[in-house]
């Protein structure tokens, strides 16, 4: 008999190939796959697009977005917004002329009833109810769609990620501080590198592994080792030498996956699948 392979259905054996297989096949046991970096957002890239930022800004709460696509955002919101005011003033509208008409009438009414004699002692009739019989093919016990009653919108526009409120003036202009290049190649931008930009203080490489911190006056992306130790103490941004207040101080959020355990993007997240267990005869 020639060597065992992979598929070798002649030893008394469950090799390991073959158990694999069967597990990709029928699902059975315990199926696991890494999530690798790739699979979590860059921290220099839009919280919508998925894009590295070419003019970033970031909110109050750290997350950033390219300027285009926020102000697309917002202004989609605010056209809503307009669509919803505008239905809901003619709602008013519609009610306070269905109300004046319903006035009317109910006084036509009571004018019709004070005028008019009314005989107690007159016999009642007898109804023809054949007349009140309903088309036999129509179904009367079916329900009517009735117009839904529009709401009182809310004039205010929100984050896409947080759903808080978010006011165009509450975003703050981001800028990066780009790597330096030994050997800059024609037509190349920074975007196009792994490692794009470094602390403008202490020239430490920005990235996922790494918080950063957006110092609101200027914009410029620190590292928060280089926040703690240069400017926290003084409360003074080393470049400029403007007074800053916590709120100029703004962590920017980093990507990560969806699972509850990512706290930090540098773990080995791993995500799993029961299935079904093999069992051996």
């Amino acid at each position: 008999m020639t060597r065992h392979g992979k598929n070798a259905t002649a030893s008394a054996v469950y090799s390991y190939h073959e158990r694999k297989k069967d597990t990709a096949e029928g699902e059975y046991g315990t199926q696991s796959v890494t999530i690798s970096r790739d699979s979590a957002r860059n921290f220099d890239c839009c919280c919508l697009t998925l894009q590295p930022c070419k003019d970033p800004v970031v909110t109050p709460d750290g997350y950033l977005y390219e300027r285009e696509a926020i102000l697309t955002n917002l202004l989609k919101q605010k056209r809503k917004i307009a669509k919803q005011e505008k239905a809901f003033s003619k709602q008013c509208k519609e009610k306070s002329a269905k109300s004046g008409k319903d006035l009317e009438s109910e006084r036509f009414l009571n004018a019709q009833s004070s005028s008019s004699a009314i005989k107690v002692n007159e016999p009642a009739t007898a109804v023809d109810k054949s007349k009140k019989l309903n088309n036999f093919w129509v179904n009367n016990l079916q329900g009517h769609a009735t117009k839904e009653e529009v709401r009182k919108p809310d004039p205010k526009t929100y984050c896409p990620i947080t759903q808080k409120p978010l006011r165009l003036k509450d975003l703050v202009t981001v800028k990066f501080t780009e790597m330096p290049q030994d050997e800059p190649l024609a037509g190349s931008s920074a975007i196009c590198t792994k490692t794009r930009y470094m602390c403008p203080i202490t020239h430490d490489t920005l990235g996922n592994a790494i918080t950063s911190v957006v110092l609101r006056p200027t914009g410029n992306v620190i590292t928060i080792d280089c926040y703690e130790k240069l400017v926290k103490p003084d409360m003074v941004e080393p470049l400029s030498g403007q007074k800053l207040k916590e709120k100029d101080v703004i962590i920017l959020k980093r990507g990560s996956t969806g699972y509850a355990g990512a706290k930090n993007t540098g773990e080995d997240l791993i995500a799993k699948k029961k299935g079904a267990v093999l069992m051996a005869n």
